[in-house]
């Protein structure tokens, strides 16, 4: 045989040479949380509103790549809804929330409230201290029940300030808590059609304000039903009951 001949062989050898053996093809992760720019989510709730959701653009924070919501007409702000993020994007392992500005929104809106009382009449504002850019992990990829996480635990401090006197202030420290756990796996009915794979996830949200050296701790709940490669489908808590109506993806 000449040596050119037995050079060819050796290469059929080593490359499966006389093998009728397909390559098994490499399993691919579904495409659990849609994020490409224009894709599209109308939902309404228990009291008839109704409202698109859109994936608008995308931003550049603190060297990481998100996608944007535009919500229209724009939603009211809830008190603890830290799941209604402007901001997201979607890794290989998790789909992740930033929620800096709904942390500082939160303080400035609601402590002045605690101590209301104490100082009617007077001017009163939030100075909240420089903290690091937290993101709330919204789930892990894939979905499992009974998976339980600390989706976000964050201590952040600041001062309540009276009548815009920097000598006047009030310390404060908050925790704030958000843990995810996902209950089931099961099929669900919704007006955008029926979904054989939803999972429900429930998220438990604690907030502990310190005033005064007392503490006053506020809890909420809330749980979503989330199919693979759709997105959001349902979602229940103490003031509403919403659901998806109609999507479109690109």
């Amino acid at each position: 045989m000449r040596p050119t001949s037995l050079i060819l062989c050796a290469i059929f050898i080593l490359f499966g040479c006389g093998s009728d053996e397909t390559p098994a093809p490499m399993e691919q992760m579904p495409n659990y949380f849609p994020d490409a720019i224009g894709s599209r989510w109308i939902y309404r709730d228990s009291e008839g509103l109704q409202w698109t959701r859109e994936v608008s653009r995308e931003a550049s924070i603190e060297g990481k790549d998100y996608r944007i919501f535009k919500d229209t007409p724009p939603l009211a702000e809830a008190e603890l809804d830290f799941l209604n993020s402007t901001y997201y994007r979607v890794t290989p392992n998790s789909v992740i929330y930033t929620v800096s500005d709904k942390i500082t929104d939160y303080l400035q809106t609601e402590l002045p409230k605690a101590v209301q009382d104490e100082f009617a009449g007077l001017e009163l504002t939030v100075a909240v201290e420089p903290f690091a850019h937290p993101e709330l992990v919204f789930f892990q990829i894939p979905l499992v029940p009974n998976f339980q996480w600390d989706a976000l635990n964050i201590k952040v401090n600041g001062n309540i300030i009276l009548q815009n006197l920097v000598l006047l202030q009030i310390p404060f420290e908050a925790h704030i808590s958000v843990k995810g756990e996902v209950i089931v796996e099961a099929p669900l009915e919704t007006p955008a059609g029926n979904f054989e794979e939803t999972y429900q996830i429930e998220y438990q949200t604690e907030i502990t304000h310190t005033l005064f050296s007392t503490e006053e701790t506020i809890q909420g709940k809330e749980t979503l039903w989330f199919a693979p490669q759709v997105g959001i489908v349902k979602s229940e808590d103490e003031h509403r009951v919403t659901e998806l109506i109609e999507y479109s993806f690109f």
